[in-house]
């Protein structure tokens, strides 16, 4: 081959090393890779926090509800996320798909999640204030009893401390016959109410309500803490995880195998060039 023939074809080959990388934008299609990898793996680490929250919440043992808006906030990328993925083409399509699916179902857990805040936040004040109500009744009783003049209420003592140990059984452990009892607890204590002062009726009244509230939210919260568990979130974000890194290998793969071809070209175009500025070395002088 003569010189210009070497030139001419080295400068090709770079130049089609450097079209290749430019055009194929292959750095930028790794660095994305990694990207939406860490986005999901935030999404998936989200969720985890989200529902671990929520149940710790309702054991008691987070007081407010500051760990459960954090992680949300960070589950309320998803749609964004699914948007990202969706301008990747048919290479982020399944992901894109699975984190949508999971987007909207979060939507319909938020209004629920915002009930389950109220009815925990009355339930934890109900179970408090229940047992200083009852106490309160109950030496009110017995002072009628003691001292006089004897009420109904101070018939009804057995009762007061029936509802009062069937409640904490309700609290420990929901159960039909439980929340019967109670139910028939209640009523009787409320057919005492004309026959009370007010001081009485006042705090049969607070008694009445708390155990109301503890029965009417203690299913509510449960309820709520159960359909989180069975929530198909974490399995599309799951399934959008298994999706994206199937996909990942394969794009992997093909990026590879553009950058193993672009090294080679511009290592033959840069072979050629030094070939050619080696004959010209060689030239005889004139």
């Amino acid at each position: 081959m003569t010189r210009n023939v070497l030139l001419g074809l080295g400068v090709l080959l770079v130049g089609l090393a450097v079209w290749l990388v430019d055009e194929k934008q292959l750095a930028s299609r790794a660095a994305f890779l990694e990207r939406d990898g860490q986005r999901i793996d935030t999404l998936l680490a989200g969720r985890l926090a989200f529902e671990v929250s929520v149940l710790e919440a309702r054991a008691g043992l987070q007081l407010n509800f500051d760990p459960v808006n954090r992680a949300l906030s960070v589950l309320r990328e998803a749609g964004a996320e699914a948007e990202t993925l969706q301008t990747r083409g048919a290479a982020g399509a399944a992901a894109a798909a699975q984190i949508a699916l999971a987007a909207h179902a979060l939507e319909r857990e938020e209004a629920a999640l915002e009930q389950f805040k109220t009815d925990l936040a009355l339930l934890r004040l109900a179970s408090h204030g229940f047992p200083l109500a009852a106490d309160t009744l109950i030496r009110r009783a017995e002072t009628s009893a003691r001292h006089g003049p004897r009420s109904a209420l101070s018939d009804e003592l057995t009762t007061l401390a029936a509802l009062r140990t069937d409640l904490e059984r309700y609290e420990e452990l929901p159960a039909a016959d439980v929340t019967q009892r109670l139910e028939r607890e209640l009523s009787t204590l409320q057919a005492l109410r004309a026959t009370l002062d007010d001081g009485g009726r006042e705090e049969l009244d607070v008694l009445v309500g708390h155990t109301r509230a503890i029965l009417d939210r203690r299913e509510r919260v449960d309820q709520f803490a159960r359909v989180l568990v069975r929530s198909p979130v974490r399995a599309h974000l799951t399934a959008a995880r298994t999706a994206f890194e199937r996909s990942a290998r394969g794009r992997a793969q093909q990026v590879g195998a553009l950058q193993l071809l672009s090294g080679i070209l511009a290592l033959g175009g840069v072979m050629l060039l030094a070939s050619a500025a080696l004959r010209s070395a060689r030239r005889p002088r004139r």
